[in-house]
């Protein structure tokens, strides 16, 4: 069996890069045969980017994220490792067979709600629009939930029978209870008196950091020395901007702190000097922090929205992802009720054992092999 993985980058472990990284890793452990492809950019996005270097955009990513051309052989199974790249089916209609994975939807299906909008442009929006509607020319989809795949079939009009799930996976090379070292309070300016609860991801608006922040308000007037971390890069600079206006008016200035980007090694660590790890998304394809932060041995809250049931189980605190005082309630007693996080502790090593990305890539080549006959 040949593969072609058509793959934005490969080599650093940020955001999907994550998935694509590991999947590649369990598919040679698994012996499966694969080329790794990256999109190219034709002579007018170049030309492009030339003109439009010197305001500051940056074209050739965006058209990284949106392929218009690549060099996939038609006939040799493809695997587009990302929805987005979908895009390229509007200018390949010869690429047979094909496969597409599907993290989330999110943005498309959000796209006129005014407070859940992610578009940053109008050209961002209609592209997406369309690589997001290219996904009916696949020939099959792999979704990382059972959420997205019935998304796909109610929203889009998938066809059931050409729909798979594979949900993903997390390292234990990685991600595992690990002593944290006495320099590493120092390195950060954390403070050892202090409990931390922690927060993995972007302040897209789908995530709903402006409702954990009121949340979290309402926990630190009972727990004054409790403090609030958030861990990922500045990806909408509008919703940061609304974020540092609402922890000011909370009064939460000393009380939450943001670290845009921190290295594999130190992620880990900040996972397990934490006290608790919360994840209060309106919408989610799969939500892999949760499962970082389970293997990790680190206590979960998350929201009971879309895919977040199946992937925390009964091994999370789960919580509407509108109910601020059940958000604080729950996180006042996780973080005060040493028998509740000693067994969360337990049941979420448990889940996060049987999510593993040899799991994803053996169903991986299921889908390959039913593909190829």
């Amino acid at each position: 069996m040949q593969v072609q993985l058509l793959v934005r980058s490969y080599g650093h472990r940020i955001g999907l890069a994550r998935y694509t990284a590991s999947l590649c890793e369990a598919l040679e452990r698994a012996g499966v045969s694969f080329r790794l492809v990256t999109p190219h950019h034709p002579w007018p996005v170049q030309a492009m980017h030339c003109l439009t270097r010197p305001l500051g955009w940056d074209v050739r990513t965006f058209f990284t994220t949106y392929p218009l051309a690549a060099d996939l052989k038609p006939g040799i199974l493809a695997h587009l490792t990302v929805q987005q790249m979908a895009m390229l089916l509007w200018l390949r209609p010869d690429l047979h067979p094909v496969v597409v994975s599907v993290h989330d939807i999110v943005p498309y299906l959000t796209r006129h709600d005014g407070g859940l909008r992610a578009y940053r442009s109008r050209w961002e929006e209609w592209l997406d629009v369309l690589a997001t509607r290219a996904l009916l020319r696949a020939d099959a989809l792999m979704t990382d939930s059972a959420d997205t795949r019935e998304t796909l079939i109610q929203t889009l009009g998938y066809p059931a029978e050409r729909t798979w799930v594979v949900p993903l996976g997390v390292d234990p090379a990685i991600f595992h209870p690990c002593p944290v070292p006495p320099d590493f309070d120092a390195r950060y300016g954390l403070d050892g008196r202090c409990r931390y609860v922690l927060y993995v991801g972007s302040e897209n608006p789908r995530k709903n950091l402006p409702f954990l922040l009121r949340a979290f308000a309402r926990l630190h007037r009972e727990m004054p020395d409790v403090r609030l971390i958030r861990v990922g890069a500045v990806q909408y600079l509008s919703h940061a901007r609304i974020l540092e206006r609402e922890i000011r008016e909370l009064g939460l200035k000393d009380a939450v702190l943001h670290f845009p980007a921190v290295p594999d090694d130190d992620l880990v660590l900040f996972y397990n000097r934490a006290a608790l790890f919360v994840f209060p998304s309106l919408y989610e394809g799969f939500g892999l922090p949760v499962l970082e932060a389970m293997a990790c041995g680190t206590p979960v809250i998350c929201s009971d929205a879309t895919s977040l049931p199946e992937v925390a189980g009964d091994a999370a605190l789960r919580v509407s992802p509108s109910d601020a005082e059940g958000w604080a309630e729950a996180m006042y007693r996780a973080l005060t009720d040493a028998h509740l996080r000693e067994e969360l502790r337990a049941r979420g090593l448990e889940r996060a054992r049987a999510f593993t990305w040899e799991r994803t890539a053996e169903e991986t080549v299921r889908v390959y092999r039913t593909m190829t006959g």
